[in-house]
């Protein structure tokens, strides 16, 4: 199960460098909420908090531009709080994969295409670590274990059962032969309280965006054992194996992007593609891509809705073969 989607060379001819005449016709003329699905510290709060520092020191939007953190429920009340402010360009929200897997599970009735998609900012793959101290030294000790007895590890993930690592964690163990609907998840409403569980030891493996463990890695404090990219990092991760180097067969990679409330109007959708494609330019997100492992693959709306669309299909088909599907 591969979830790549390279669009990152096609947003120029999506969007262009330069304002449309749509993006001229609306602006902002109060603060822009942007809203957080995680509590702070979470990874989509430091997301959103570079994205509104870029906006603003760059001077790529008309107002100021707030952050808000709704972490409750894997992300439902945050997405599901922008359609309160219907055709409202003045609020937006950091998406992940749970925008998909929470509609699949049956968690919400909420559907990505309920609301409006804005861009697609990057695609990062899953670290699954351990502390550094942990008898697990590697990928291929996890899959062996988790082959034997998927319940005897307890897992950290956030901010809800079935997001991009809880499924990669999920296909290691259904690829190395063991039942993945005995995995023992511990959830947490942030990446960065999960970590701090792994690091107290309290659980014994940690599933997370490879951003959120980079310096922990670096530091010593925990180790990766295994990557869901296609192949390895470069930088400070360059040393850490894929999965499939380990012998497990997989790949999967969460989707990061911006959405609006549903009904947004096309100048609104095309002022903020424009701002966007301003922030992917910038010095400071370039050095933060590479900083933190992430994928560009930045795309306009349209592209961005059609990733959306393919990604939710795929995802679809792994959580129903993990008895997730409602």
């Amino acid at each position: 199960m591969r979830l790549v989607f390279c669009l990152g060379i096609f947003w120029l001819a999506c969007i262009g460098y330069t304002y449309s005449a749509h993006a001229q016709t609306w602006k902002p003329t109060r603060n822009v909420e942007l809203v957080a699905p995680s509590s702070a510290g979470g990874g989509s709060d430091n997301i959103a908090r570079l994205v509104q520092k870029i906006l603003q020191e760059q001077k790529l939007v008309d107002a100021p531009v707030s952050v808000i953190n709704k972490a409750a429920s894997g992300g439902v009340v945050a997405w599901n709080g922008l359609n309160q402010n219907p055709m409202d360009g003045h609020h937006l929200a950091i998406s992940t994969a749970n925008l998909l897997t929470n509609h699949i599970t049956g968690r919400t009735p909420l559907h990505y295409s309920d609301v409006t998609s804005v861009v697609q900012l990057f695609s990062e793959s899953v670290a699954i670590a351990v502390r550094a101290d942990s008898p697990i030294r590697s990928g291929r000790d996890l899959a062996a274990q988790l082959k034997t007895d998927a319940g005897a590890l307890s897992a950290a993930i956030g901010t809800s059962l079935g997001n991009s690592g809880h499924i990669a964690l999920a296909l290691v163990t259904k690829t190395a032969g063991g039942d993945a609907r005995k995995l023992k998840a511990v959830v947490f409403q942030a990446a960065a309280q999960g970590l701090t569980a792994l690091l107290g030891g309290h659980v014994d493996v940690v599933a997370s965006p490879a951003s959120n463990l980079v310096a922990h890695h670096i530091a010593g404090r925990v180790r990766i054992i295994g990557l869901s990219a296609p192949q390895r990092f470069t930088g400070a991760l360059a040393q850490v194996p894929t999965w499939r180097e380990q012998g497990v067969d997989v790949v999967i990679d969460n989707l990061r992007g911006v959405i609006g409330p549903k009904a947004m109007t096309a100048p609104q959708v095309a002022y903020w593609e424009s701002a966007f494609a301003g922030l992917v330019r910038a010095a400071e997100w370039k050095t933060h891509l590479d900083k933190n492992q992430w994928t560009d693959s930045f795309a306009g709306a349209d592209a961005s809705r059609k990733a959306l669309a393919e990604q939710y299909e795929a995802m679809r088909a792994g959580l129903a073969a993990l008895g997730m599907v409602k």
